[in-house]
């Protein structure tokens, strides 16, 4: 694997997601469209991107940081993240429906169904991750 190829595309994603959060703190503030949300937008990408761009740059001469990435994109550690994140997609589909169909039944405002799903989806990845870990 190129190290300087992987380092670039990966600048270039945290690069695209600067962008979204500064595109959605102009249109938030000076088209004053959707103020409330295009901050939450703005707030998440924007330390995002511009955190791993700062971290992507310092990888470059940081031979440490070269063989975490190395150890990041075997092979190993891409099928585990991948075979997580699918079955994780999966199991929240199904919770998703299910809080769907349910939806006449259980009274529960949208924010706070939003909010668990977010929980629901992050705890669920991260354990069947550490369980892959394990199992691969």
């Amino acid at each position: 694997m190129n190290i300087n190829n992987y380092v670039k595309k990966q600048i270039l994603v945290y690069s695209a997601m600067l962008a979204v959060g500064l595109i959605a703190l102009f249109a938030g503030y000076i088209l004053d469209f959707e103020n409330h949300a295009m901050t939450g937008v703005a707030i998440g990408f924007i330390p995002v991107g511009l955190g791993g761009i700062l971290i992507m740059l310092y990888s470059r001469k940081n031979p440490a940081m070269i063989r975490n990435i190395e150890s990041e994109a075997d092979e190993r550690s891409t099928f585990i993240r991948n075979k997580s994140g699918a079955t994780a997609f999966w199991i929240t589909f199904w919770y998703i429906f299910a809080l769907s169909i349910l939806s006449n039944v259980i009274i529960i405002p949208q924010y706070l169904i939003g909010a668990y799903t977010l929980i629901f989806m992050s705890l669920t990845y991260f354990l069947i991750f550490f369980m892959n870990l394990n199992k691969y």
